[in-house]
């Protein structure tokens, strides 16, 4: 019993990070011949292509990096029904994004990736993150804003919608993630004054 656990474990992490890892801005941006890596904030985000690739790019980034991160969690769910390795698979598809081993180890922030596997444990908790998040982007013009606002509180939406603890716990390890590691350089940006707005260049 024991083994055959810890095989799954291991073969749902690897499926979870490798789709994670699938760097969608970048290709899109080396297409237009342009390196992500290299440019702006150095992200492979959404964001980041936004502001140096196209719009069209930059949606289909979004749409695409939300669902490298839906799809290995909501089949661990279906497939497995075991909280702890669906909380494993999430951790590793966020880490596969941000660590790409297609891209030597960069990556992007994890924020729509992470809303991908947030649709997978709770689609109700995904759509108020998701409100929240447009509604204070488009306020502010702060990508970054509506992330470090929006992804913290998805432990509470969690909670109210009565999911698994386990469920809720990885939420607080991705917004401790994303949030406090992935987006510090914009925290410090937006405390100076000078983090660019949408729209704006880098």
């Amino acid at each position: 019993m024991i083994p055959n656990y810890f095989l799954s474990l291991l073969i749902w992490i690897i499926i979870g990070y490798l789709s994670g890892s699938i760097p969608t801005g970048y290709w899109l941006g080396k297409l237009k011949g342009i390196d992500l890596t290299q440019i702006g904030s150095g992200s492979t985000g959404a964001t980041n292509v936004l502001r140096n690739v196209g719009k069209v790019e930059a949606l289909m980034t979004l749409i695409f990096d939300a669902v490298k991160g839906f799809l290995p969690v909501y089949f661990a769910i279906r497939f497995q029904g075991s909280s702890s390795i669906v909380v494993f698979v999430g951790v590793a598809c966020i880490l596969g994004h941000s660590k790409s081993i297609f891209l030597k180890f960069k990556g992007g922030k994890s924020s729509a990736t992470g809303l991908g596997i947030l649709i997978a444990l709770s689609w109700q908790a995904a759509v108020i993150t998701f409100m929240l998040w447009t509604i204070i982007v488009l306020t502010s013009r702060y990508s970054s804003l509506g992330s470090i606002i929006s992804i913290p509180l998805t432990p509470v939406w969690l909670y109210l919608f009565h999911k698994p603890v386990a469920y809720i716990l990885f939420v607080v390890f991705a917004a401790v993630y994303i949030v406090l590691i992935r987006h510090r350089e914009n925290i410090q940006r937006l405390l100076k004054g000078n983090e660019p707005k949408i729209g704006e260049g880098n």
